[in-house]
C-alpha cells in the first residue's frame, strides 16, 4: 500500500547564450528569453500580460528595445529571431486580429534589496491560471528565472527542467529521483522550496536529457503530487 494519501489536484498556478538580436544581449535577447521560457511555462496563451521592468531596464528599456524585445517572447517568438525588433508591431496586428492578447508594461526605478539591477517581473493570467514569475538578464544574453509564483528558485533554461509541486513529506523527493534514475536520467541540479511545514512545496529539478512525457506522466500519477510542470531546455524549444 502507498504510504501516500489521496489528495484534491492543484497546479503551481494555484499556489502560487545564443545568437543576439538588438543594441545590448542584456537588454534584448536576455529579456526576450524571459518572456519566451514565461510563456513556455504558463502552457497556454494567457488573457493578459503585466510585464515589470526593474532597475536598468527601467531605466533604459525604450532605448535598447527591451519593450519589443519582451513582447517577442511572450508572443511565443525566440530571441534569435530576426522578428525580436518588431514585437509592438506584431502585438498589434495580433490584436486587430483577434489572436494575441493585452501586454502591459510598467517601470519601477527603485530596485529591491537583492534583486540584479536587469529584473523583469511577468504576471501571466486567464480564466484559470496565475503565474508570476521574477528574473534577471545576467549578461551575454543568459538569464535566471528567480522566482515562481513566491518560490524562490534558480533556473537558467540551459537544462531540461521538471517543476513538481506536492505535499510536503517524507519520501516525495527519494521517490521522483528513483524513478528519473531508473530511467537512466542524470540529475543535474535540484531543490526544493516550501512555504511551511507539512503544506504544499516545489521540487525543481534539472536534467541532462531530454524528458519522455510518460516519465512525466508517472510522476504526476504519484499521490503526493499536485502537479508537474516539464520546461525542456531552451535548445529544444
Amino acid at each position: 500500500m502507498s504510504q501516500f494519501s489521496s489528495q484534491k489536484q492543484v497546479t503551481l498556478f494555484d499556489i502560487l547564450g545564443p545568437v543576439m538580436i538588438g543594441p545590448s544581449s542584456s537588454h534584448t535577447a536576455g529579456v526576450a528569453r524571459i518572456g519566451f521560457l514565461a510563456r513556455k511555462l504558463f502552457g497556454e496563451q494567457p488573457n493578459s500580460a503585466l510585464v515589470e521592468f526593474y532597475g536598468s531596464l527601467a531605466a533604459t528599456w525604450k532605448g535598447h528595445g527591451s519593450g519589443d524585445a519582451i513582447i517577442a517572447g511572450l508572443l511565443g517568438i525566440p530571441p534569435e529571431d530576426e522578428r525580436l525588433r518588431e514585437g509592438a508591431q506584431l502585438l498589434k496586428k495580433g490584436l486587430e486580429a483577434g489572436t494575441a492578447f493585452h501586454i502591459n508594461i510598467e517601470t519601477i526605478p527603485k530596485l529591491p534589496a537583492g534583486w540584479h539591477p536587469n529584473t523583469v517581473r511577468i504576471t501571466l493570467t486567464s480564466s484559470k491560471k496565475h503565474l508570476r514569475l521574477r528574473a534577471s538578464s545576467i549578461g551575454g544574453g543568459s538569464i535566471q528565472i528567480d522566482e515562481i509564483n513566491g518560490y524562490l528558485v534558480a533556473l537558467s533554461g540551459l537544462l531540461d527542467a521538471l517543476l513538481v509541486v506536492h505535499r510536503d513529506e517524507v519520501g516525495v523527493i527519494a521517490i521522483v529521483s528513483h524513478i528519473l534514475a531508473a530511467n537512466r536520467i542524470n540529475i543535474a541540479a535540484t531543490s526544493s522550496h516550501r512555504k511551511e511545514k507539512g503544506d504544499q512545496a516545489l521540487l525543481v529539478i534539472e536534467v541532462d536529457d531530454p524528458i519522455p512525457p510518460s516519465i512525466i506522466e508517472q510522476i504526476q500519477n504519484l499521490p503526493p503530487v499536485f502537479s508537474v510542470i516539464h520546461l525542456p531546455s531552451l535548445e529544444q524549444l
